[in-house]
């Protein structure tokens, strides 16, 4: 697995180098690697896959635009990953789009599948995505980011612009959250 990072990485290492050099085709080659997980990230937040799109794709078009200003001390990743984290909660306070997630959650508790439906797993993949429905905006991108894209807290802290300390406590809270919307503990 270090070999295919370490590849990866050099591949992106010399795709960014190209494209600040001129040659901006080389740029296909960062949204083919991060597109579909920054897409899935956005998701998470927004629970709206059109909206998620959009702001994966001006995320990538700022990135590029402003790429004079990235630093490489950082994964590109985690730069990209700011980007659209400041695009979505950009678009979620001028919407205010809180109202909208608390109609999307009720309409999802009214369209749960009957248990003659689904498989054990499928009935367990569906309630733990309800319960995160459930969850603040905060919250649930902080699992998305841990969980699903894999990121250490301090990635975390950067790309959410906030200490790591109030990264753990939002990790540990909304596990918490789950555990009781799941499981009904206090």
């Amino acid at each position: 697995m270090d070999v295919t990072n370490t590849m990866a990485d050099r591949i992106e290492t010399t795709a960014l180098a190209e494209v600040r050099a001129g040659n901006h085709d080389s740029y296909r080659i960062l949204v083919e690697r991060y597109h579909r997980g920054l897409v899935q990230h956005c998701y998470n937040v927004t629970r709206d896959l059109a909206l998620a799109e959009d702001i994966a794709q001006e995320a990538f078009v700022r990135a590029h635009d402003k790429l004079a200003q990235y630093n490489e001390a950082y994964a590109f990743s985690t730069w990209l990953y700011k980007i659209a984290h400041n695009i979505t909660y950009g678009y979620l306070r001028k919407q205010q789009f809180t109202e909208a997630i608390d109609d999307h959650q009720e309409h999802l508790a009214d369209d749960r599948p009957s248990l003659d439906e689904l498989t054990d797993r499928e009935f367990t993949r569906q309630a733990v995505q309800t319960a995160i429905a459930t969850l603040p905006a905060n919250y649930r991108q902080v699992l998305a980011l841990y969980y699903w894209s894999e990121y250490s807290y301090e990635e975390i802290a950067t790309i959410m612009d906030r200490p790591v300390g109030t990264i753990r406590t939002w990790l540990h809270r909304a596990k918490e959250q789950l555990r009781k919307e799941l499981y009904g503990k206090v």
